[in-house]
């Protein structure tokens, strides 16, 4: 994320044994969320992330394996316009392409998707689209990948762990930036929250939820 120069730091929490507070992350512009284990509580993770969306003025990502079984965050963040990705109970894997359903939306500026490379396996998610949200890439074979929701939350189907090209950290931070080169200003400081996991060969075998924080530039 750092390497995308759209950020210039990293924060980091660890939420395999508790959730943040609204007040620890309410200071932060962009947040960028994931599981990569059983969180103490995806309901209590996903209220959190939608009471720091609708403080407004906040940016914010949800990626796999938030939407897969047993490793999803539920809650609100999950309900209403929040949602763009639904967990529908389906697990598999995905074909790792990126196939943008609309190519000119500004989270795919100055990026080749034919570039975009990053860990998958049988454990991804294979989610629905939400009521009223629209649905920015699949897989190319039929799976829905990146949607964002009716209030401008972007779901990624993409895990941000593990071995990834640089165009794919890009693209994960456009989803927050919008596309922007630099990002937008928020109340300051400005931040990224971010979850990260296990890579390699423990991905298959447990999973480590954990939360980021990354402030922009």
């Amino acid at each position: 994320m750092l390497a995308t120069g759209l950020f210039s730091s990293v924060d980091v929490f660890d939420t395999t044994s508790s959730t943040p507070t609204l007040s620890a992350i309410s200071g932060y512009g962009f947040v960028l969320a994931w599981t990569d284990s059983i969180p103490s509580s995806g309901a209590a993770v996903g209220n959190l992330l939608a009471s720091y969306y609708a403080l407004g003025g906040r940016h914010l990502t949800v990626a796999t394996y938030g939407f897969s079984n047993p490793w999803e965050i539920s809650g609100t963040i999950m309900t209403g316009g929040y949602v763009a990705l639904t967990n529908v109970g389906a697990n598999g894997d995905v074909s790792g392409n990126v196939v943008a359903s609309v190519p000119s939306d500004p989270i795919f500026s100055g990026i080749t998707l034919s570039t975009v490379t990053f860990s998958h396996n049988g454990n991804y998610s294979h989610p629905g689209l939400a009521s009223g949200a629209t649905l920015l890439a699949t897989d190319g074979a039929g799976i829905n990948m990146i949607a964002r929701s009716s209030l401008g939350v972007v779901n990624v189907n993409m895990w941000p762990g593990g071995g990834g090209s640089a165009s794919f950290f890009k693209l994960l931070g456009q989803t927050l930036t919008n596309g922007s080169t630099l990002p937008p200003t928020p109340a300051p400081p400005t931040w990224i929250l971010l979850a990260t996991g296990l890579a390699g060969l423990a991905l298959y075998q447990m999973k480590d939820r954990w939360l980021q924080r990354v402030r922009s530039i």
